[in-house]
C-alpha cells in the first residue's frame, strides 16, 4: 500500500528510510526495481553525456517553441519516471516513506531556504573557479529561461515536475534501493550514483553546468540524509527552479 507515513517503514542504523518489509532480512529487488536502477543510473544518463560528447545538447532556441518541444516532453517524461517509482514502491509491497516522502513538517521550508541560501553561495564560488578555466555553463540555459517569461504557467508546471520527479527518483528511489542491495557499504555509494546520474541527466548546461549539478547532487544527497525527508530537497529544488525565471527575466543576468 501506497502511503504518506510520518516514518519510514525501515531504517538503516543512523534512522535513514530503507525499502520496505524485507529489509533487516536483506533488501531482494525485484526485476522491476532491477530495471529501474539501470533505466536511472545508466540509459538515462548515458544518453546526456552521448550527446554531450557528440556535441548534440545545443538547441535552437530561436525555431523551436519551449514549450512545445522542451517543457510538455519534459513534464511528461519525468512524470512517468515518477509513476514507475511508485509502481516499484508498490510492487516491493512498500511505502512512499521508503524514498523518503513522509508527512511534510513545518521546519521543511526554513531548511529549504537555508539550504538554498548555502548551497548558492558554494556554487557560485565553485562557477567563478570553473570560468578562471575556461568552462563556462551554456548560455542556452540563461536564453531557454528567459524564453519561459512569456509562458510562466508552464514553467510554474516544470518547476514543480522537476522537484518532485527528480528529488523522489534520484534521492529517494536510487539511494534507498542502492543502500539496500548493498547494506554494509555505508552512503558514500548510492551519495555517487545518485550525483553522477542527476548530474549526466542535466548534460545539456555542458560541461561546467556537468561539474555544478554533480556538486549540487551532492549537497542534495546531504540534504536527504541529514533531514531523512524529501520535502525540503523538493521545496529547495522548486524555489530554485522556479526563481530562475525572475532572476535571469528581471534582474538582466
Amino acid at each position: 500500500m501506497l502511503d504518506f507515513s510520518s516514518q519510514p517503514d525501515s531504517f538503516d542504523a543512523e534512522g535513514l528510510p530503507l525499502p520496505g518489509p524485507e529489509t533487516k532480512a536483506g533488501f531482494t529487488p525485484r526485476l522491476g526495481t532491477r530495471v529501474l536502477l539501470v533505466f536511472l543510473i545508466i540509459i538515462w544518463p548515458g544518453i546526456g553525456l552521448t550527446l554531450l560528447l557528440f556535441g548534440e545538447t545545443s538547441l535552437d532556441l530561436d525555431r523551436l517553441d519551449p514549450v512545445l518541444f522542451i517543457f510538455i516532453p519534459t513534464i511528461i517524461l519525468q512524470w512517468l519516471i515518477f509513476l514507475a517509482v511508485a509502481l516499484g514502491v508498490f510492487r516491493e509491497q512498500s511505502s512512499f516513506s521508503s524514498i523518503g516522502l513522509v508527512r511534510p513538517r513545518p521546519v521543511d521550508l526554513p531548511r529549504a531556504v537555508a539550504f538554498l541560501l548555502v548551497s548558492n553561495v558554494i556554487l557560485t564560488g565553485l562557477q567563478w573557479l570553473l570560468s578562471l578555466v575556461g568552462l563556462t555553463v551554456s548560455a542556452e540555459v540563461g536564453d531557454l529561461v528567459r524564453k519561459a517569461g512569456s509562458s510562466i504557467g508552464w514553467w510554474l508546471a516544470l518547476s514543480i515536475t522537476a522537484g518532485v520527479c527528480e528529488e523522489a527518483a534520484f534521492r529517494g528511489y536510487i539511494m534507498t534501493r542502492i543502500k539496500g542491495l548493498f547494506p554494509g557499504t555505508g552512503w558514500a555509494l548510492p551519495v555517487l550514483l545518485s550525483s553522477l546520474s542527476f548530474a549526466a541527466g542535466h548534460s545539456y548546461q555542458g560541461v561546467a553546468g556537468l561539474i555544478l549539478l554533480f556538486v549540487y547532487g551532492l549537497m542534495f544527497c546531504g540534504l536527504f540524509l541529514y533531514t531523512k525527508s524529501l520535502w525540503p530537497g523538493i521545496l529547495a529544488h522548486f524555489i530554485q527552479d522556479f526563481s530562475a525565471i525572475f532572476i535571469f527575466q528581471y534582474m538582466d543576468f
